[in-house]
């Protein structure tokens, strides 16, 4: 609770007024011929590995909404990112690194370091969003008419990833602890550059600290 906290006052350092981003929603093709692993192994080889990208964020919780740039490096084949902040007028607001393990603060605004641990928060979403993209192998599978639904446990925990549409891409992954779903994430549009994938239009859901995360990819570099 009190990283969902810092988060808010995170925002509020950022507030841009009211904003919204609308996506597009799903187009969902029969799936009747696709093979659950030859779609896997397709998706997982047409992503880019390594990652250079310029996203606007758009944070909502209740009734606000609070507006951002990000500016992301992602190794996924390393699980490692570098990651930096600006508000709408351009002050940096902090810089990351980190992996699965750990984040590191490269630079966090002095208002933002006394109040807790916004790089752990802040990671933490960044590993929901793009690590962990690719059902592993052993995973259970789900055939449905429009959606293939793969799913992994390990004991109380389960992610389960959900593909769809024309491209037969990931559009949905879902974190559960028990039955309770804790957040999920919504994939509703790819770039394709240089014949590799960029998730382009992001939510995430954190259904537990009740916010959402919109993300617009707006630069490839």
């Amino acid at each position: 609770m009190r990283r969902f906290k810092l988060l808010i006052l995170f925002f509020l350092l950022m507030a841009f007024g009211c904003a919204s981003v609308p996506f597009k929603g799903i187009q969902y093709v029969p799936l009747s011929g696709v093979s659950p692993q030859e779609l896997r192994q397709e998706f997982a080889s047409g992503l880019a590995p390594k990652m250079e990208v310029i996203n606007s964020i758009v944070f909502q919780y209740k009734w606000h909404s609070f507006a951002a740039l990000g500016i992301t490096q992602l190794d996924l084949e390393n699980s490692s990112f570098k990651v930096s902040c600006l508000n709408p007028v351009g002050i940096k607001l902090f810089e990351l690194e980190g992996n699965r393990e750990r984040v590191d603060a490269v630079f966090v605004l002095k208002e933002l370091l006394e109040r807790g641990d916004l790089p752990k928060a802040v990671g933490e979403d960044i590993r929901r969003v793009y690590f962990d993209l690719v059902p592993e192998a052993e995973a259970k599978v789900k055939k449905e008419k429009y959606r293939i639904i793969f799913t992994q446990k390990n004991k109380r925990k389960m992610l389960k990833y959900v593909f769809a549409g024309p491209g037969h891409w990931l559009v949905e992954k879902h974190y559960y602890e028990g039955k309770r779903n804790i957040w999920s994430v919504y994939y509703y549009d790819y770039l394709k550059f240089q014949d590799k994938l960029y998730p382009a239009a992001v939510i995430l859901k954190h259904h537990r600290f009740g916010y959402n995360l919109l993300i617009r990819l707006k630069e490839v570099r």
